[in-house]
């Protein structure tokens, strides 16, 4: 009886402390097995430790500091590829909740990016970029980035880019 205690309080403890992310998690949970998605999570103390290694400037490395966790999704087989369209998929979920504020849209007639934020007071505490059309990508970055930093580290010289980071 005691184990079957124990067993319920700690499924309980795993499940309230793991966060959940509307449309990251439903997306993760989707496509985190199949062929040709390639996913990836990068925890905090890992990218710590890149960026303490890395032949970086101070100014990236200080962008790479305030990062907790990343996650991302491609999806590299051209035939679900084809089939699918993360953004579309995923982008009422993520613009449903409220938390989540519209930071960036692009919509061209072949590919949408849209990168949402939630915002803490003077922080970005979560990034979610969801790309979809010829592309399908989503990239969830958690931790306490201030906009500044990322203004600063933005290079717009190249205008056949989005957004090109002087990494």
């Amino acid at each position: 009886m005691k184990i079957l205690a124990l067993l319920s309080v700690a499924i309980l403890f795993v499940f309230t402390s793991c966060s959940y992310e509307p449309g990251v998690s439903e997306a993760f949970t989707k496509y985190r097995f199949k062929d040709g998605v390639t996913t990836v999570t990068v925890p905090g103390w890992v990218i710590s430790l890149a960026a303490g290694i890395g032949d970086l400037d101070e100014s990236e490395r200080e962008i790479l500091d305030c990062i907790d966790k990343v996650k991302v999704i491609s999806i590299d087989n051209d035939d679900l590829n084809s089939r699918t369209n993360l953004h579309e998929e995923f982008y009422e979920q993520i613009n449903r909740n409220k938390a989540y504020e519209e930071l960036l849209v692009v919509r061209e007639e072949d590919e949408s990016v849209t990168v949402f934020g939630r915002m803490d007071e003077s922080v970005i505490k979560e990034m979610v970029i969801l790309v979809g059309g010829e592309d399908n990508a989503m990239i969830y970055i958690k931790g306490e980035i201030s906009p500044e930093l990322i203004n600063k580290n933005i290079n717009f010289s190249h205008p056949d880019k989005l957004l090109s980071f002087d990494f």
